[in-house]
């Protein structure tokens, strides 16, 4: 069991590894950092979530989201800003307050990599396993997720 333990971390490793090569790849594609890439992908989720009931997100809510600072994460987002990606927007009802929205252009940049993530790789690699690797696959990620929680 412990050598089928340490081929399973080692291809778990390279599945990683090769997903965040193809990141890299297309956040060069677009003239983007990964931090940027990654923070793009983030902002849209969470304003699709709802976070803040129908407000933007907070740079704070972002910065607790995925584990920056916000001092940091406010200088990504003053880049994306400059390239007409996002929108710092002030609260209405506290104006101390930043909140960060996706522009026109950074919705259709999201949806571009998307698809583009979708149809590269993952996806497109998980379709052409047949049904009972794949109902395989998915229990073995569940049990993995339970083990760790």
């Amino acid at each position: 069991m412990n050598k089928q333990v340490k081929e399973a971390v080692e291809y778990w490793n390279l599945l990683n590894k090769t997903i965040h090569l193809k990141h890299h790849e297309t956040a060069r594609k677009y003239d983007l950092t990964l931090e940027q890439f990654h923070l793009l992908i983030e902002l849209n989720d969470l304003e699709l979530m709802g976070l803040n009931k129908g407000s933007a997100p907070t740079i704070g809510d972002m910065a607790a989201e995925i584990g920056n600072a916000p001092h940091t994460l406010s200088e990504r987002i003053k880049r994306l800003e400059k390239k007409g990606f996002v929108d710092k927007i002030k609260d209405k009802d506290d104006l101390r307050i930043n909140r960060v929205k996706l522009t026109v252009k950074g919705q259709e940049l999201v949806k571009n990599i998307r698809t583009e993530s979708k149809d590269i790789f993952f996806y497109s690699a998980l379709e052409k396993m047949d049904k009972k690797s794949l109902d395989c696959l998915v229990e073995c990620f569940k049990e993995i997720l339970h083990e760790l929680s």
